[in-house]
């Protein structure tokens, strides 16, 4: 008889390690690659620059436009205006953007780009007529675009983004982006604006 139950236990351990690596496997396979991630992110960002502004000036800092003060309140707009966002995608972005991050400098976005410094943007935009200025330093640029990270799903094919363009005072505007990626290539599905001057 002990033998039986000795047999018995054996069988159930193995079927439990088996099971167990078996979920461990199929979890890991649902999670994207971090250079994957970082393959699709700059994919969607190019889809918002501009290829005839030479070069495109990108903040060099990220930013969500999610307020400290009520940043509920914000994510309820998201929903409320990308009907289809998932709550993964969601909970996916504000994981990536805690707080604001340096984007690379080696970037493949298919144009040419120079990543503008806070500090280099707070002292040219201090002075008067500043989007002049910014276009005397940076001939052929028209302005600046601002990127979040991009909030993704498991399978990379939804997709949540923040972007700003901003051209000069009181010329710009900011809105989260749904993207959904289909037959290999990322769409525009949504949009919402949040500012405008």
């Amino acid at each position: 008889m002990p033998d039986k139950l000795i047999k018995t236990a054996l069988c159930l351990v193995l079927f439990i390690s088996v099971f167990a690596c078996s979920s461990l496997g199929s979890a890991s396979a649902n999670t994207p690659n971090p250079a994957d991630i970082e393959r699709e992110e700059q994919a969607i960002y190019s889809l918002f620059l501009n290829p005839t502004s030479k070069p495109v000036l990108i903040l060099e800092e990220t930013s969500t436009n999610i307020g400290n003060d009520n940043p509920q309140e914000t994510i309820d707009y998201i929903k409320s205006g990308l009907e289809n966002v998932s709550n993964e995608v969601i909970d996916n972005y504000l994981a990536r953007n805690p707080q604001r991050i340096k984007l690379s400098p080696d970037m493949n976005l298919g144009v040419e780009y120079i990543l503008l410094s806070s500090d280099e943007l707070a002292e040219i935009s201090s002075q008067p007529n500043w989007g002049e200025r910014l276009t005397e330093k940076y001939p052929g640029s028209y302005g600046y675009t601002i990127f979040s990270r991009v909030g993704f799903n498991s399978t990379l094919d939804q997709a949540l983004i923040y972007v700003g363009n901003v051209a000069g005072p009181l010329m710009g505007s900011g809105s989260y982006y749904l993207m959904e990626k289909q037959n290999g290539k990322w769409i525009l599905k949504d949009e919402i604006n949040v500012w405008i001057s």
